[in-house]
């Protein structure tokens, strides 16, 4: 199964470029979201981007992240 996670960042912001290039090194699709184009999403991510969102399992994976922290993030979830 295909999974996307989503990339809140803002224009102009260097730690969400890092963050971008640390996913694409990871090989994990990220589709980038500015948060300034959404005010509720602009409130919630304001001074915490970039952050790493998994919409399927809706959690969040804010920065500082390295690529270990993405390994983990990735990861299937462990069946119950």
């Amino acid at each position: 199964m295909f999974m996307s996670y989503l990339l809140y960042v803002r224009l102009g912001c260097h730690l969400c470029a890092d963050a971008a290039a640390l996913l694409a090194a990871a090989n994990v699709p990220a589709q980038r979201v500015n948060i300034d184009r959404d005010p509720a999403l602009r409130a919630q991510y304001d001074t915490l981007v970039p952050v790493l969102y998994d919409p399927a399992r809706d959690r969040e994976l804010i920065y500082p992240f390295d690529a270990a922290d993405i390994a983990r993030f990735c990861a299937p979830a462990a069946a119950d």
